[in-house]
């Protein structure tokens, strides 16, 4: 190798060597740098997270720097809007480094509002529009649905909501107008008709409605007709057509034919009463058809009357006509053994009797023993609302109090539906005494008195009538002049019972006092007010046929 060649080499080694002493140095050569380097870092709420702040390790050759684990130091709470001093911590080749800065949690991004959307959903034209639904949520205060404004111009909603940091949001929705809802038409009277054939037939009528054009009736087109004068299936098709072309067809179906029962017409009442052992003649009836005329000829009579017993007899009267159309009426005949009459006889002077309704019930037994101590003997109108103390009547009948009808199921809307509704209930009562005393009961007292409104509710005139008849059935009936007050809708004290019956009896020389013995309370008044009554000179009793019987005044 020549001189030259030498000097070259250890140039160009020397040159290298340099070189690599540089990189060296700079590879060497770093510094420590945070990704956010900022003095007040910002993070948005929800968005950016801190944990993304780290310590770069940079070099001159890497300028992006490699991140460093890095913790934080201070009371930072990224779930919580503020600001927050915080010390960024970490440590390389064995050296700390820390750097203190403010980091502010802000919430600077608008709520965002959904719009549910159908796309078959329209709006009639002049209708107001029919809300979709919306949504609106806020990262930082979540569910905002309820607090969205939405304000209507013209053809277009527009929603609006603010989260609490005061952004604020917006959405618009576009109304699609178009008239799609045919108009109705509703028929008068039924869509499946059946007329009775030998007269003109008269359509029942229709109207016709639209959500647009509003009354359309007077468009309305009616094909097909009806002849009233000839048995058969008609068809009747109404159609009517909306501004925008929309639709509507409906039918009725006319069936013309004998569909009309005979009419059936009894001659003298419906309800008759007759002595036992009298003979029973009919009054008569008449039977006519719209087609067939008079069919008198062709009634039926069914059942019979035996006038050998008491009791109530049904008799049906039956007819056909010759289109299979029947009609049935029925006449009711009551065999009575005798009228029941009164015959008072005056008791003398300072009389009670108690009455106690409702009952036999769970306080009866120990009224019973609080009467047997006075050797007083009462009255009871019974029923057979408790049947678990039904067998008290016949223990009450062997105390020797009388036993009275008040009623089986004491159900006033049965009760009081009818006068055989009415019969029919106490002839349940009055067997059931019949079989606990062996005795036949003749006093009655109404469910609720005579003069009781509430049977207006389920038949006029009832009470009218049944004080009309009651004596046909063998009963005296009978009310009350003194109440105890023991049924009012706040209940009483056994003092204030007492009380309310002593007065009353004070106003009466004859006094029928009324109480409920499925009171407890009045129950227990009961020993206060016979104990005053002796004291006092009265006389207790119980009701007998001859006992003076109150009457209110039917005020139905």
């Amino acid at each position: 190798m020549n001189l030259k060649s030498k000097k070259m080499y250890i140039l160009i080694s020397a040159v290298v060597l340099i070189i690599l002493a540089a990189v060296l140095f700079i590879t060497n050569f770093y510094y420590l740098e945070l990704s956010v380097p900022k003095e007040t870092i910002t993070l948005e709420y929800g968005v950016d997270k801190v944990s993304n702040i780290k310590f770069l390790r940079k070099t001159l050759l890497n300028k992006e720097g490699t991140p460093l684990k890095t913790h934080i130091e201070g009371n930072l709470n990224s779930k919580k809007l503020g600001s927050y001093k915080v010390t960024f911590v970490t440590s390389y080749k064995n050296k700390m480094y820390s750097e203190e800065h403010t980091v502010k949690i802000v919430d600077t991004l608008p709520p965002e509002i959904k719009l549910t959307s159908n796309p078959d959903h329209h709006t009639s034209p002049g209708t107001e529009y029919v809300e979709e639904g919306y949504t609106a949520t806020d990262i930082h205060d979540g569910d905002l649905t309820d607090q969205v404004v939405r304000k209507a111009k013209k053809n277009v909603i527009t929603y609006t909501v603010s989260d609490s940091s005061g952004n604020v949001a917006k959405a618009k929705r576009k109304i699609k107008y178009n008239d799609a809802v045919p108009p109705v038409i509703t028929l008068t009277g039924d869509a499946e008709m059946y007329f009775t054939i030998g007269q003109d037939f008269t359509d029942p009528g229709y109207t016709a409605t639209d959500d647009v054009d509003g009354d359309l009736t007077s468009a309305v087109s009616v094909e097909g007709t009806v002849d009233g004068h000839k048995k058969g299936t008609y068809t009747l098709i109404y159609r009517v057509t909306d501004s925008s072309k929309n639709a509507c067809e409906i039918q009725r179906i006319v069936h013309v034919g004998d569909f009309a029962a005979p009419v059936i017409t009894l001659q003298g009442e419906g309800r008759i009463y007759v002595k036992v052992g009298e003979a029973y003649v009919d009054p008569g009836y008449s039977a006519t058809d719209n087609v067939d005329g008079n069919v008198t000829s062709k009634v039926v009579i069914g059942g019979g009357v035996d006038t050998s017993k008491m009791g109530r007899n049904t008799v049906t009267y039956t007819v056909t006509d010759a289109a299979g159309n029947t009609t049935t009426a029925s006449r009711s005949v009551y065999v009575y053994m005798k009228q029941a009459i009164a015959n008072p006889v005056n008791p003398g002077n300072k009389v009670v009797y108690l009455t106690f309704d409702d009952g036999p019930g769970k306080y009866t037994a120990r009224l019973l023993d609080i009467l047997d101590k006075y050797g007083v003997k009462a009255t009871f109108f019974v029923t057979n609302q408790f049947p678990a103390y039904q067998n008290m009547i016949g223990e009450t009948h062997r105390r020797g109090h009388t036993i009275a009808l008040h009623t089986y199921t004491h159900n006033y809307a049965n009760i009081y539906s009818s006068e055989d509704a009415y019969y029919n209930d106490l002839s349940l009562i009055h067997n059931l005494c019949v079989s606990q005393t062996g005795v036949i009961p003749t006093i009655v007292r109404f469910p609720g008195g005579t003069n009781n409104k509430i049977s207006m509710s389920y038949c006029t005139g009832i009470m009218t009538a049944l004080t009309q008849s009651i004596s046909y059935h063998g009963y005296l009936y009978c009310d009350w002049n003194v109440s105890s007050g023991d049924a009012a809708p706040v209940p009483p004290t056994r003092e204030q019972v007492a009380a309310n019956v002593i007065a009353g009896i004070q106003r009466n020389n004859v006094s029928i006092v009324l109480q409920h013995d499925i009171k407890s309370f009045s129950v227990e008044a009961v020993d206060d007010i016979i104990f005053w009554g002796l004291e006092n000179g009265y006389t207790f009793l119980p009701m007998t046929d001859t006992t003076p019987m109150v009457h209110y005044t039917p005020q139905n």
